[in-house]
């Protein structure tokens, strides 16, 4: 018996991570099921404000009581469905924390390697919070982004589908060029804004440090009656902060005009989109009842569509920053003010060991090189 469990525990961890691999991807299978059915429900909802018009036109209470029943039906199923979906999205993430967590477990506990990591290596920061906090935010974010990274094309191309039919190809046209315009003025008004918020941060930290500085050396400032001097210069911070922070109101104002100026746009395009056929003389042949369902229609395909592409770029930007956590950079971007900010220092007379190596890691994963090696200290590649 003693012969055999070294060959039975490989198999059970082999049959284990067969079980672990199934369930997940049954579980995103599921997901995306549930997901692809809540986009359809959330159409088929979207289009009951149309039918309440046509049947309140035609004052059919018998049509207005089975849609009344169909609306409500429709809309618990939606519920259920959209609940199923985070559900299963929270399964995911235990999953995946469970076993992403043990696999680090058994390496970080195997032999000497914490103390290794924790007390011989110092190019590696914090492999505590790799392991309890870095992993837990790793899960969570694949856990929300599984299912939507798969359908979103699917939304996008079905609602593209159903803007055509509506509005024709001028509308769908029309909407792209509107999100584009849209997305273009608003990076750039926010860009002055990103340096702005990096100078208010470096203040705020600034501010801090002074007040903590006092609390440390309260003694000493007593000693020497440095109080009035200590007050000067503490006000000397605060006003260069507030005065940053008034700056960067100034110009999140403008932010502001054109977030709000767009989406305040968005809610009458599709009204001038279906004006377009409707004046062209495409409808003539609707009843009044009709047309207004088919504006209200519209109206919903047009607004849903903006809505997709926005999510399609929160998707982009989400998935960024998990890259960025796989290799512990977002910190060190957020430190520098952006990927777009060029900066007038070193990046090896500032950067911390562990950020240097993380940053050599970026690199191999971006540039994926066939060889890579390592230079010796003080030699410059040439």
């Amino acid at each position: 018996n003693e012969e055999t469990l070294p060959m039975e525990r490989p198999q059970l961890k082999q049959i284990d991570i067969a079980f672990i691999q199934t369930f997940v991807l049954l579980s995103v299978f599921v997901q995306c099921f549930c997901f692809i059915s809540v986009q359809l429900v959330i159409y088929q909802v979207g289009l009951i404000p149309s039918q309440f018009y046509e049947v309140l036109s035609e004052k059919n209470y018998g049509k207005l009581k089975n849609l009344v029943l169909f609306a409500v039906m429709l809309i618990l199923i939606n519920s259920t469905l959209k609940s199923l979906d985070q559900y299963i999205s929270s399964l995911l993430y235990v999953s995946w924390r469970k076993s992403l967590t043990e696999e680090l477990h058994s390496t970080y506990f195997n032999g000497h390697v914490y103390y290794t990591l924790n007390v011989l290596c110092k190019d590696i920061d914090n492999p505590d919070q790799r392991i309890s906090q870095d992993v837990e935010r790793l899960c969570k974010q694949m856990s929300t982004m599984a299912s939507r990274l798969l359908i979103s094309p699917f939304t996008v191309t079905y609602y593209t589908y159903q803007c055509f039919n509506s509005a024709g190809w001028i509308g769908f046209v029309s909407i792209f060029g509107y999100f584009v315009v849209g997305s273009i003025i608003n990076k750039i008004l926010i860009g002055p804004i990103v340096s702005m918020l990096v100078e208010q941060e470096k203040l705020e930290g600034d501010f801090r440090f002074k007040h903590m500085q006092i609390r440390v050396n309260a003694e000493s400032a007593a000693f020497y009656r440095a109080g009035k001097v200590e007050h000067m210069r503490t006000d000397r911070r605060l006003q260069m902060l507030l005065s940053t922070q008034r700056s960067l109101m100034n110009k999140e104002l403008w932010l502001y005009i054109g977030v709000n100026t767009f989406d305040y746009l968005g809610s009458i395009l599709s009204y001038i989109l279906i004006a377009i056929p409707i004046f062209a003389g495409d409808y003539d042949g609707l009843t009044p009842g009709e047309l207004s369902a088919l504006v209200s229609k519209n109206a919903f395909v047009c607004i849903y569509l903006i809505n997709c592409f926005t999510q399609l770029i929160d998707l982009s930007t989400t998935v960024s920053d998990v890259y960025l956590e796989l290799v512990g950079l977002s910190n060190l971007l957020t430190r520098i003010g952006g990927l777009d900010t060029k900066v007038d220092w070193s990046w090896y007379d500032v950067l911390s060991p562990g950020e240097m190596q993380r940053l050599c890691f970026a690199r191999l994963f971006y540039l994926q090189p066939k060889y890579a090696g390592q230079w010796p200290m003080g030699a410059h590649q040439t």
